[in-house]
């Protein structure tokens, strides 16, 4: 008896929670990104990259008391060590205090040695751990 009193109170919650996020308008949802937030993209390719590059900027430009983080994995971390079309956008999220941290993993499937990155970027020994300990850590993340 409990349980199901429970799951139908979990039930109503989500349904009202539901039924508010949908009725804000674009620009209320925009509006509610907290000024010292802290987000992370997984990027795993130039396109991904490049877009939260821009994003981080604007993020960090908006709300400078934010923490803005990119996990790179996939492709673009062998783009990154040999594509010098893509050091500005490392320069701009080192101008902005955007983080880049790639993995060590697909660094090492892919050929790549830290001293092939740029100075800025760091490196953890997996992606997806790193996000969830983002995760763990009140960081919103998307990894689209």
């Amino acid at each position: 008896m409990k349980t199901i009193i429970t799951l139908v109170f979990f039930g109503l919650a989500l349904t009202q929670f539901s039924a508010n996020a949908q009725s804000l308008s674009i620009e209320e949802v925009e509006n509610s990104i907290k000024p010292d937030g802290k987000y992370a993209i997984l990027a795993s390719n130039r396109r991904i990259f490049e877009s939260s590059v821009r994003n981080g900027e604007n993020f960090r430009t908006k709300f400078p008391d934010s923490e803005f983080q990119i996990v790179v994995v996939g492709p673009i971390v062998k783009e990154l060590a040999e594509d010098e079309s893509l050091i500005p956008f490392v320069e701009k999220c080192k101008t902005n205090g955007v983080k880049i941290v790639l993995c060590q993993a697909a660094m090492a499937h892919l050929g790549v040695k830290k001293e092939d990155l740029h100075p800025y970027i760091q490196t953890t020994i997996g992606a997806y751990q790193y996000m969830f300990g983002l995760q763990e850590n009140g960081f919103r993340t998307l990894m689209p």
